[in-house]
């Protein structure tokens, strides 16, 4: 396939390139200023050029608490920037996978979250996003929107990294335990996105590995997998929010209200998935660092 790929040198977009270019695609990157998926007029004619038969649209903006002092460019990336993309799409019959987050739920339901569920975002961030996926929708009924949360690779700075690099370095850190999430790995989204842009499938899907865990929970492991001296220890929400909270301040920043529980139900996805094997969300963090340590 020629498979065209906004925000290509992102985290998840560098790696959806690498593993469709290895499957043997004609992988184009869509990157500003050549291809800006906040102009109409710029999206029109690289598709034009180069007449893909499916765009992966990773383009967005992803800085949650920024997105809280500044949402108008939040708006125009994640909202603008999808319609864009998707009007494109419809007029010019190119499958369309859409990347979309798990902060467009209210993060109140405390079972894991399936795709008919109630939308009610808390920050800047989720809503725009909203908007995005409402824009997609509507001009392109025949697209796919991937929900998803706390993702982690090797092409950009995350979480699991820096965790381990704390615990090398001799770090105590904290984390809460009443907030759950499940990591998830940008290989994992490059592959369901790559089987989406074969599928005929259309509408939401919610794609992440298998469980749930604390934030805690999660940095836990990745201590108990890490050599060095570091630690982490507990804390909740209500001690972790303030301090959170004043070094937003500090910079200039607002902090974004998180969902507290984030967990999303897969078995639609695993429906039509062609899953050798169900990987945890711990399997993916051991695996990740067997290979950030190889």
């Amino acid at each position: 396939m020629r498979i065209c790929v906004t925000g290509a040198r992102g985290m998840l977009g560098q790696q959806i390139v690498e593993t469709a270019t290895a499957l043997g695609h004609t992988v184009i990157p869509w990157v500003r200023p050549t291809a800006d998926v906040t102009q109409l007029e710029s999206i029109s004619q690289r598709a034009m050029q180069d007449a893909p038969d499916c765009i992966i649209n990773c383009a967005a903006w992803t800085d949650v608490d920024g997105a809280e002092t500044n949402a108008a460019a939040a708006y125009l990336a994640n909202y603008i920037g999808a319609r864009n993309v998707a009007t494109v799409a419809a007029n010019r019959g190119i499958r369309l996978v859409h990347i979309s987050t798990d902060f467009v739920y209210p993060g109140d339901i405390h079972r894991p979250l399936l795709e008919c569920d109630s939308t009610d975002p808390k920050s800047v961030y989720g809503m725009s996003k909203l908007a995005g996926e409402d824009a997609v929708l509507t001009q392109c009924p025949s697209a796919v929107i991937i929900r998803t949360g706390y993702i982690f690779g090797k092409h950009g700075a995350n979480l699991i990294d820096k965790i381990a690099t704390g615990i090398k370095s001799g770090y105590t850190m904290q984390f809460v335990t009443d907030q759950w999430i499940t990591p998830t790995s940008t290989t994992l989204l490059a592959d369901a996105s790559l089987e989406f842009c074969h599928s005929a499938t259309v509408g939401t899907y919610h794609v992440t590995h298998r469980g749930g865990c604390s934030t805690y929970e999660m940095a836990s492991l990745i201590a108990e997998l890490t050599p060095g001296t570091g630690s982490v220890i507990n804390t909740t929400l209500a001690e972790w929010e303030p301090i959170q909270s004043a070094r937003c301040q500090a910079v200039g920043r607002q902090l974004a209200k998180r969902p507290v529980y984030s967990v999303l139900n897969t078995d639609k996805y695993d429906q039509v998935a062609s899953l050798e094997a169900v990987v945890t969300w711990q399997d993916a963090i051991r695996s990740y660092l067997r290979r950030s340590n190889a």
